[in-house]
């Protein structure tokens, strides 16, 4: 892992992969929110991060712009999950996503995680392993 250090804060400089998808409300598999179930399998996965967002507009694939402004074409607002881990743990995690979804749209990205070092030592590590 690389340093990174400026004039304010020191970090870990650590290459991850962003994991986007894109859903819509009214996505489900079995009997539960699609975004719930995908959330489910990152937790299961020990992704080291994930949120789900729900937006006020947007359009997928049938390019319908959904929005909450009216009645009507709120029902099925966009929703976007976003994970980010190392890539070999994004990387395991895609073809079960897969399985799940029937359609949406899945977006992976390299990136990097920034995390300061010096809190390193005063939280307890998720994983059991001993701080830098």
């Amino acid at each position: 892992m690389a340093h990174l250090t400026t004039d304010t804060a020191s970090f870990e400089f650590i290459p991850a992969k962003k994991l986007k998808v894109y859903l819509v409300e009214e996505d489900m598999h079995s009997r539960e929110p699609m975004s719930l179930a995908i959330l489910h399998l990152l937790q299961e996965g020990e992704i080291e991060s994930a949120t789900v967002f729900k937006a006020i507009e947007g359009f997928g694939e049938g390019r319908v712009i959904h929005t909450d402004k009216t009645e009507i074409s709120s029902l099925n607002l966009p929703v976007t999950i976003e994970a980010t881990d190392v890539p070999e743990k994004i990387e395991s995690i895609i073809e079960q996503i897969g399985g799940l979804m029937t359609s949406g749209l899945v977006e992976v990205s390299r990136t990097f995680i920034l995390r300061p070092l010096s809190n390193r030592e005063d939280r307890p590590s998720s994983q059991g392993e001993q701080p830098c």
